[in-house]
């Protein structure tokens, strides 16, 4: 399946049984049973910031035909090329651009964030993607219990979607967030890195992103934008006697919705 999406968005060729993407080598297909494996790649941020997210990970990774190990990731129509240099260095390029791992202090809203950075320039790019794993230290304030997230908190909450029947009729249905997620490219200008999104679906995947990452701050922004561009969402507090959203991120949704106490800290980050 992940194939079929791959080749569907992007253009492949065949030279003498090779399949290739632009001028890289990726499959052999002249044995009888082609073997085509993927792969997971790790990658660390190069920077000397540090956050609660120690590494990335990508699944679903193509190793090329390359003499030299190089992988072949796509994320969002995007490619990302990644040649395993001498002692394990990692030369990465996105769409022929050089690129790097890093952890970036935006501003106190979305303070450290792990993204990719091209290496000639201090612009962002946020890729979001099921097939890209962060791994999140848990340890102190920043563990699973004390964030209130032993329920995912992207599936606590519905948002009312627009769509056209067979019959060309407007029609509404409430739709999970979690259903909705897609995979997308962001980029962040420098210097001010002000969040610049050309559509309400990037906004839905860097939403599942702050959460993923642990980051209250660019939670909070995320979904003042959301809520701008929504009919309507609807937050799923507690199913019977369960609570599925509490902690941080139920002040976080409070405080966005404008409702119970005033939370001044919040309102000092968000006012600049």
């Amino acid at each position: 399946e992940y194939l079929e999406q791959v080749t569907v968005h992007h253009s492949f060729s065949e030279t003498n049984g090779i399949m290739m993407y632009d001028d890289i080598n990726v499959f052999d297909l002249r044995p009888g049973q082609p073997e085509i494996n993927l792969y997971r790649v790790r990658l660390e941020s190069n920077s000397d910031v540090q956050s609660m997210v120690k590494y990335l990970e990508i699944t679903n990774v193509f190793r090329t035909l390359s003499l030299q190990e190089q992988y072949l990731i796509f994320i969002a129509d995007n490619s990302i090329l990644i040649d395993v240099t001498e002692r394990g260095k990692m030369e990465i390029r996105i769409n022929k651009v050089s690129a790097e791992v890093a952890t970036i202090f935006f501003n106190e809203a979305l303070s450290f964030i792990p993204c990719f950075k091209y290496s000639e320039g201090e612009d962002i790019i946020i890729f979001t993607s099921r097939n890209i794993h962060y791994l999140v230290d848990k340890g102190g304030q920043f563990c699973t219990d004390y964030y209130g997230m032993k329920h995912e908190l992207i599936e606590c909450i519905k948002s009312e979607e627009v769509f056209v029947d067979l019959n060309d009729d407007v029609q509404f249905r409430k739709e999970k967030l979690s259903d909705l997620l897609t995979e997308s490219k962001v980029v962040v200008y420098f210097p001010d890195y002000l969040l610049l999104v050309s559509s309400r679906q990037q906004l839905i995947n860097l939403l599942d992103y702050a959460l993923y990452i642990r980051n209250i701050g660019f939670f909070i922004l995320v979904l003042f934008f959301l809520r701008r561009t929504s009919i309507h969402l609807e937050y799923i507090e507690r199913k019977e006697k369960v609570v599925l959203i509490s902690g941080p991120w139920r002040e976080a949704i409070v405080y966005v919705l404008n409702i119970g106490q005033k939370n001044p800290h919040y309102d000092r980050i968000f006012e600049k």
